[in-house]
């Protein structure tokens, strides 16, 4: 469950919506967390708009009507659990097979990258030419708040040096249980310990283990 945001009054909105008019092409903004009520929806979609227009990489890690309304502007990202995927569709996803398929409608949809975080079962990667499925490391698990923001911040280090969203998605799953173990944010160092347990398999066909 996702802490409530803050309260942002216009001068905060307007200041957000220069520095996001001095980004460039390649650029990222990640919308995450609660998004404040105190914003109307019409400013996310003015966000999600400009990043659009500029070629600016928008990743969503949000839930709810926010996440509903964004998705519909093509962000380069999205990593929603399967209750958030679910969410999405008004429908019950309870099996991973289940959990692909609507990933890829959301690709089929305008979406770039969608990863699916399935907890301790790993996580899903679906984009317009691959799908991939990858097993969480085994470890202790100490404390899962912040585990999907690692998840997300991983898979953007990795994709800013390489451009390779399968390294991008073996990092965020390295990142997001990395922290899983540890009482707070993991450290490089952490991650980088993990990235060989991370196992990855192709999905072909729709096929995909439950």
């Amino acid at each position: 469950m996702n802490g409530p945001g803050p309260a942002l009054n216009a001068d905060d909105l307007a200041q957000l919506t220069e520095k996001i008019n001095n980004m460039c092409e390649g650029d990222w903004l990640v919308l995450a967390g609660s998004l404040p009520d105190s914003v109307p929806a019409s400013y996310y979609s003015g966000l999600a708009e400009l990043c659009r227009e500029r070629n600016i990489r928008f990743v969503l890690d949000t839930s709810g009507p926010a996440l509903k309304e964004l998705v519909k502007f093509s962000p380069f990202l999205i990593k929603p659990n399967i209750h958030e995927l679910g969410e999405l569709f008004d429908a019950d996803i309870a099996t991973k097979t289940e959990a692909l398929q609507y990933a890829k409608k959301l690709v089929d949809g305008g979406v770039k990258n969608v990863i699916v975080s399935l907890g301790g079962d790993g996580a899903l990667f679906v984009n317009e030419k691959l799908a991939f499925e990858a097993k969480a490391p085994v470890g202790k698990v100490v404390n899962t708040v912040g585990s999907g923001d690692s998840l997300v911040s991983g898979f953007i280090a990795s994709f800013c040096k390489t451009e390779n969203p399968l390294e991008a998605f073996k990092y965020g799953v390295a990142s997001g249980s990395a922290t899983a173990f540890r009482s707070d944010l993991c450290q490089k160092e952490d991650v980088e310990a993990l990235i060989g347990e991370v196992h990855v398999k192709e999905i072909k066909h729709g096929d995909v283990s439950v």
